[in-house]
């Protein structure tokens, strides 16, 4: 904990020192000291009871920077120091590693080394509604990692198009080690196109009680201020008692922009289980939103092992988010 808090001393004192690095500029191109607050009062009904709570929602600080590199070559290095913090936990350690690399970008793209989201997990881009909140994919899906000693490729875009790759040290001599390639065409944002589409894969990845891999294709398309999506997955035990076991599921959502109002619903099926999320944001500011939602989640069994151990149950929350 003294390291993470070290690294967060060094990161403010950059910010604050980054003028007196002026002459330094052809050399350092941006150190960005960066977060998000995001908390929400949440009332929860599982399995009979009935409780409200304070939910951090992913909140995050972080820093990320790149200097261009004395080597003749068109090279630059990139970092990236990313802390979840979990301002409704109880005890005096709120921070979390989220993506924590270093690496190296140029006309090939970009490779980077430490924690990183999956390919496969960066594939969705900008399609979950209900990122972060109990409508997130990762309660029912399977796939959305983010694992350490791994090798991340990203490559230059050709044509609206991109490849991704990810390679995962494992550090069990008995297991393979995972990867996760991917392709991407059009912009995650969909902002620079109307469209996204993904295709991405998923290998040997070790989850708590099983070995996995997973195939999912993602589709968005934006028609002025509506826009619609959808998700096809597959995942399948590979090694271990249940090898060969596979469950499929599938997800759509659709939002709509009216001003300052985002209305939004996404429905999610895997393993039998389903859960419905209808909500809305409205915009207060150029970084700042306020929110309501309300998840469905039901249908879960735990006979196999290809889904997470999600709870069953009605949620409400009303909230606010920061970014800085």
């Amino acid at each position: 904990m003294k390291l993470v808090k070290s690294a967060l001393a060094l990161a403010v004192s950059s910010i604050i020192a980054q003028p007196a690095l002026a002459a330094d500029e052809a050399k350092s191109d941006a150190v960005n000291f960066y977060g998000k607050l995001n908390i929400s009062i949440q009332a929860s009904d599982e399995k009979g009871e009935t409780f409200n709570e304070l939910k951090s929602n992913a909140s995050r600080i972080g820093v990320k920077g790149k200097y261009k590199l004395d080597t003749g070559y068109e090279l630059t290095a990139i970092y990236k120091l990313e802390w979840q913090v979990n301002v409704d936990d109880d005890s005096k350690d709120t921070l979390t590693a989220r993506n924590q690399w270093i690496g190296v970008k140029g006309n090939f793209g970009e490779v980077t080394m430490g924690r990183s989201d999956t390919t496969l997990k960066v594939s969705q881009g900008k399609f979950d509604l209900f990122n972060d909140y109990e409508g997130d994919l990762k309660h029912l899906f399977i796939g959305e990692n983010r694992v350490t000693d791994a090798l991340t490729y990203k490559s230059p875009s050709f044509n609206n198009i991109k490849f991704l790759a990810s390679y995962i040290l494992s550090e069990d001599k008995n297991l393979s080690d995972p990867f996760s390639v991917g392709v991407q065409f059009g912009d995650t944002s969909l902002k620079k196109t109307n469209f996204f589409v993904s295709l991405a894969h998923d290998e040997n990845m070790q989850g708590k009680n099983a070995t996995y891999q997973t195939t999912r294709l993602v589709g968005m398309y934006k028609i002025g201020n509506l826009r619609l999506g959808g998700i096809l997955t597959e995942s399948e035990i590979s090694e271990g008692e249940l090898s060969g076991l596979s469950e499929n599921g599938y997800a759509v959502n659709a939002s709509y922009k009216m001003g300052k109002v985002l209305a939004k619903v996404q429905y999610q099926e895997f393993a039998g289980a389903a859960a419905i999320n209808v909500g809305a944001d409205y915009k207060l500011g150029k970084n700042t939103k306020a929110y309501i939602w309300y998840t469905d989640r039901e249908g879960l069994s735990f006979d196999g092992d290809t889904i997470k151990k999600a709870t069953e149950g009605n949620y409400l929350g009303i909230g606010m988010e920061q970014n800085f």
